[in-house]
């Protein structure tokens, strides 16, 4: 009897593992899809209301769930000390800070570390091309993370399965 316990224990557990794995891919695309939707809203407060940098960051905090809502917040809250630093040095101050739980991968942070290189000193014009260009990278980023859930979810969960039978035959 402690044997089947134990052994539906152990599948439970790696059937998890597997649901886990899959559900990191979901979150990694969902927060994709949140960044897209965050820059086209930085680019409207840019475009449209021509709201300086500092108070367009702090109408995004606003609107954003955790990670980005932080990140801007904090964007908003440096900018606003004014203590030398370039907008470039504090983006990637921030982004180290509030996105290192995220699920962005690595390329994925450093892409959007350029953009905060863009934004602030070049004019108008400039900053909206840059993040016209980041946005059409970020939606490759997103076309990629769909392919791979697609590919992978479906593995994850049956690696979880197959890993949990695989050690409940090795127990026994």
């Amino acid at each position: 009897m402690l044997k089947i316990v134990g052994s539906l224990l152990i599948l439970c557990c790696s059937a998890g593992l597997g649901a886990a794995g899959a559900g990191d891919l979901k979150k990694h695309c969902m927060e994709l899809r949140l960044l897209k939707q965050a820059l086209y809203m930085l680019r409207g407060e840019i475009k449209y209301s021509r709201a300086p940098l500092p108070e367009a960051f702090g109408a995004l905090a606003d609107r954003l769930p955790s990670p980005f809502g932080e990140f801007f917040s904090g964007m908003r809250e440096e900018l606003g000390r004014r203590d030398g630093r370039g907008l470039s040095r504090i983006w990637k101050e921030e982004m180290s800070r509030s996105l290192k739980k995220s699920s962005l991968r690595r390329e994925e942070k450093e892409k959007l570390g350029r953009l905060g290189e863009g934004l602030g000193y070049l004019d108008l014009e400039m900053q909206l091309s840059t993040m016209e260009l980041y946005l059409e990278q970020l939606e490759g980023d997103i076309q990629r993370a769909e392919e791979e859930i697609q590919s992978k979810q479906r593995l994850y969960r049956s690696l979880g399965v197959a890993g949990g039978i695989f050690l409940v035959i090795l127990l026994i």
